[in-house]
């Protein structure tokens, strides 16, 4: 696995993590951007310990969900990686539907909380806290979605020091004395039958990055574009084949002597 997607998501949780304490604390309301925009008498409507509260545990929530990304990909279980995403969009829906319904954050029974007459103003959560909720869940699908889309970039493949280094969501470092043979087959992965995803991404039904496993290939690393030809086979003493083609066959045939020439030297 990529070093850069496990600092990355290593980051996001542990910044989730102390804006959660220090929210359940009552501090840090900064970070509640809808809230702090308002003005004192404003801010008086709110129950502002519920509310640093509730964005808390929220925080809390998503430093447990960011945490299992990598931790998915690195045991090879897709269930923390899915069960990742569905706390992410869980508290997502979650989030907009409690902070819209019973009132939950408004102070009842004070004059800012009421008008002249006495009615109540709390009927529903003002657009401020409403954009703090939306601004933080934002944040977050914007960052699975970036992770995602680097996970379909083409891989960065260099060779040096006895080993190849695969440079990807699911990349890893090869040494040359794991490996046992390498080939170029003039077939796409596609046509090879690469099977069905057990732990990997895939993008629009192209760009293929993982683990799979196929009656035909066994279980295998996929680096791949589907449709590209030729493929790069790289059979090893101690773990699965890893398969490699970029969307140019000339790409993919240079890297193929590289590391042939690398090898057999």
């Amino acid at each position: 696995m990529s070093i850069l997607i496990t600092i990355i998501f290593g980051v996001i949780s542990a910044l989730f993590l102390v804006m959660a304490v220090f929210l359940l604390k009552g501090k840090w309301s900064f970070l509640i951007a809808g809230y702090n925009i308002l003005d004192e008498k404003e801010k008086r409507k709110y129950d502002h310990k519920a509310l640093c509260h509730f964005i808390g545990g929220l925080m809390l929530v998503f430093a447990f969900a960011t945490a299992l990304f990598p931790m998915g990909i690195y045991f090879e279980t897709p269930s923390l990686l899915y069960g990742g995403i569905g706390l992410i969009f869980g508290g997502a829906i979650g989030t907009i539907i409690y902070a819209n319904t019973g009132n939950r954050f408004r102070r009842k029974n004070t004059p800012e909380a009421t008008d002249s007459l006495g009615n109540d103003k709390t009927k529903k959560t003002t657009k401020a806290v409403k954009i703090s909720i939306i601004i933080i869940v934002a944040v977050v699908l914007i960052g699975v979605g970036g992770v995602l889309v680097y996970g379909l970039k083409e891989p960065k493949v260099n060779v040096f020091n006895d080993t190849i280094h695969i440079e990807a969501l699911y990349g890893l470092d090869i040494e040359f004395s794991e490996v046992t043979k390498v080939s170029l087959i003039e077939k796409s992965a596609n046509e090879l039958g690469v099977g069905r995803r057990v732990n990997g991404v895939s993008g629009f039904g192209e760009t293929v990055q993982g683990h799979f496993r196929s009656d035909s290939l066994g279980e295998t690393l996929l680096f791949v574009h589907l449709n590209a030809s030729p493929t790069i086979q790289i059979e090893r003493n101690n773990g699965k084949d890893i398969y490699l083609s970029f969307r140019t066959s000339e790409k993919t045939q240079n890297l193929f002597n590289e590391i042939n020439n690398a090898i057999t030297q």
